[in-house]
């Protein structure tokens, strides 16, 4: 989509910005931190982890089993039970878990857009870095970024925001901090901070989305640790002779596929019957259905979960689906079924009329039933108040890389050194998102066209700007960089074992499937924006008339 980047009227910032939290440190809070304070601001960074890394830190305890259904938006996944502070008993570390849960981390997790193109700026990866690396690079790499840029003495590591809110003109922070006391005792401080803004890095990969299947709660309570979502999943050896229904084939669902296939009996694959969202999108989905490994096969969707009989072994249980098979033998179900956005430490921003609501309800809120964040500009600055804005919301992008033009861009905005449009403005150009995309997970999606003509745009206001205030200048995408990125379908192939030749073959398949399916396709579906939220453009409406009245 095209936004309005010279606008006849900017916004200007009702009090000055000096000082900004940053919450969270992996590949987006970190380098917010970097151009924050390289812009002249006051920046506190804020991360539950121990260090910096994001969703990149590998620790092998799996995640606590989640409640099932999945909790609304507002309450988040995991809610740790809050204390006064001071030393207390947590022999099994079962608090502290709650307080920071394991990442969606497995061992063989690697990256699969190419390296080169997820570097930040100013610092290269080492010469000869592989297209595709292990986690433990890239943490290591993100480590290496936030000591080398002084970011560890802007950070209070372990520490959790509990809440966040507007306070006449500052935003209060209440925060948590939780250190070991020894392995069974964990000590604890509370405090708050005020601050001119707010940036939100705490990613998307935070909240495991479980699906209300019909009978998956009874499942899930007969057999808790039998029953996960792919946040839980760690390595494929506890999983040898043993047969896997795995729900979802996105890209963690054909990852971990793979991985257990050499040691398990079978994998049943469920994805959906009908692919939605934008012809990039669907490509994407399609090429990954051409990666079920040898023993996994591809199912019908779930009709039920048959309620269980006490005592019953999973193994006995059955599973009925939507052709009315039904599957026994399961020894495991993993649920590759993503995740919603949620910010719990915002609940005056959430409506899911579900959760411990905030008794000041925001009027335009951020999060609705989890498929997406609303009322943005730009993916980045909230419109009635850009004083709050987020990072890394953005999907199908080259990540590190692309995160940090949103850096730089809230880091001009904040320091004074670029403009906004007005909110006016910022209201039609949203309007315009929804109407091409809708409002839930697709409005985040960006693809390689999309990424760099975001990229472009956010190079040319910036750099607009910068020649009344004198900021430097930036670069965007280099030559050698979009070269590297059209390479990703390459990487695919080599990191799932497919040949140049299979891939093209694929790729003539999925074509030709397209020009069969292209009619049937545009009679269901006009826009993303009826996939996604049939009532967006109708709501945004209303919103936009309420702001010009």
């Amino acid at each position: 989509m095209t936004v309005n980047l010279e606008p006849a009227h900017t916004h200007d910032f009702a009090h000055p910005i000096r000082a900004v939290a940053v919450i969270g440190s992996g590949p987006t809070g970190t380098p917010a931190a970097r151009h924050l304070q390289d812009a002249g601001l006051k920046v506190r960074l804020f991360e539950r982890q121990s260090q910096s890394g994001g969703i990149w830190n590998w620790r092998p305890a799996a995640s606590l089993p989640l409640s099932v259904p999945t909790p609304p938006p507002s309450v988040g996944a995991f809610t740790p039970v809050i204390r006064q502070g001071g030393t207390y008993e947590d022999p099994d570390r079962k608090e502290r878990e709650h307080f920071n849960p394991p990442n969606p981390c497995y061992w063989n997790l690697t990256n699969n857009v190419p390296t080169t193109t997820m570097a930040f700026k100013d610092y290269p990866y080492p010469e000869g870095t592989e297209r595709n690396v292990s986690h433990k690079f890239l943490a290591d790499y993100v480590h290496n970024y936030a000591k080398h840029f002084g970011l560890d003495k802007l950070a209070s590591y372990n520490t959790r925001v509990e809440k966040a809110e507007k306070v006449d003109h500052k935003w209060r922070l209440n925060l948590r901090k939780v250190v070991d006391e020894g392995n069974e005792k964990a000590r604890e401080e509370q405090w708050s901070e005020e601050f001119d803004a707010v940036v939100v890095a705490t990613g998307h990969y935070n909240a495991p989305y479980i699906p209300p299947l019909n009978g998956v709660d009874a499942w899930a309570a007969a057999w808790p640790t039998k029953v996960i979502h792919s946040q839980g999943y760690r390595v494929p050896e506890p999983y040898e002779g043993k047969t896997v229904l795995l729900v979802g084939i996105g890209t963690s669902g054909t990852d971990i596929a793979r991985d257990l296939d050499p040691y398990v009996e079978k994998t049943y694959l469920v994805g959906r019957n009908k692919l939605r969202g934008p012809p990039a999108y669907q490509r994407q989905r399609k090429l990954q259905r051409f990666m079920v490994p040898e023993k996994g096969e591809s199912v019908a969707e779930i009709q039920r979960f048959v309620p269980p009989n006490l005592g019953q072994p999973i193994e006995e249980a059955e599973v009925e689906l939507t052709d009315g098979r039904i599957l026994k033998g399961i020894s495991e179900v993993i649920f590759a079924t993503g995740y919603q956005y949620s910010f719990p430490f915002l609940p005056s921003y959430h409506s899911d009329y579900q959760g411990v609501r905030s008794e000041r309800a925001e009027k335009h809120p951020l999060v609705t039933d989890g498929s997406g964040v609303l009322n943005l500009w730009r993916d980045v600055f909230y419109i009635p108040d850009p004083t709050l804005t987020f990072i890394g919301l953005s999907v199908n992008t080259s990540a590190f890389s692309s995160f940090e033009y949103q850096s730089i861009s809230i880091a001009r905005v904040l320091s004074g050194k670029a403009k906004l449009p007005d909110e006016a403005t910022r209201w039609a150009d949203y309007a315009q998102l929804v109407k091409e995309k809708g409002e839930g997970k697709f409005s985040h999606l960006l693809n390689k066209d999309g990424e760099r003509s975001y990229v472009r745009d956010t190079v040319e206001w910036l750099n607009r700007d910068a020649q009344w205030s004198g900021a430097e200048l930036i670069e965007g995408h280099s030559p050698e960089w979009l070269a590297e990125s059209d390479k990703m379908q390459e990487l695919l192939a080599v990191k799932y074992g497919i040949t140049p030749e299979q891939l093209q073959q694929i790729s003539e398949e999925i074509n030709a499937g397209d020009g069969q399916n292209q009619d049937a396709i545009s009679k269901d579906f006009e826009t993303a924006a009826e996939e996604t939220n049939a009532r967006a453009i109708e709501g945004l409406a209303r919103r936009v008339g309420a702001v010009k009245a």
